[in-house]
């Protein structure tokens, strides 16, 4: 028993110094790129569409892309009650105040413009202006639907599967722990 507790003890001191990683965005592959943490998946080329275009006509682009058999895309989301630097609650601005994706620093992303991108969201208090976002300084404010901004599309949820466990890996754990159960009832019935 003392041996056991022993093990445990050295166990739980090992896992203490151990770090969680949080991984937030993951290259799916075919150019498209996983955010866990918002659960939504981003198109990889920030400037798929190759041009600027008003809010309107990237709203349509959006809604009508199909990409990877995907035809459920969208502009990203603004926090409507945001405008400045730090807006983390738009999904454009958890991009670049979380995960640190600039146009300077692109990251996993390809061509990041150093430019306004339109947002789905309308400004609440004109209609005929929408918010936008700056990858090059962070800011998001809104501008006129008629001006002509980059679209980056994205799309909710995963594309990937849930991933099973490693069957390896869960054999030997269980395994482990069945040894070491035995051995603590064999201990058991000797004193017995």
């Amino acid at each position: 028993m003392k041996k056991l507790i022993m093990f445990f003890s050295a166990v739980t001191f090992l896992l203490s110094f151990t770090t969680i990683v949080k991984a937030e965005l993951f290259d799916r592959g075919s150019g498209l790129v996983y955010d866990d943490v918002l659960n939504i998946t981003w198109l990889q080329n920030a400037n798929y569409s190759g041009e600027t275009m008003t809010w309107i006509n990237a709203s349509n682009w959006a809604s009508d892309l199909v990409f990877q058999d995907y035809n459920d895309w969208r502009l990203p989301y603004s926090d409507a009650s945001c405008t400045g630097s730090s807006c983390t609650e738009s999904e454009m601005g958890h991009l670049y105040y979380d995960d640190s994706i600039t146009s300077d620093s692109s990251g996993i992303f390809t061509d990041v413009r150093s430019y306004m991108y339109w947002s789905g969201t309308d400004n609440n208090e004109d209609s005929s202006k929408a918010l936008r976002f700056h990858f090059n300084t962070g800011y998001q404010g809104s501008s006129g639907k008629t001006y002509s901004r980059y679209a980056w599309a994205v799309r909710d949820g995963d594309i990937a599967l849930p991933v099973a466990p490693e069957p390896v890996s869960t054999v030997l754990f269980i395994t482990g722990g069945i040894v070491l159960l035995a051995g603590h009832c064999r201990r058991g019935v000797r004193k017995a």
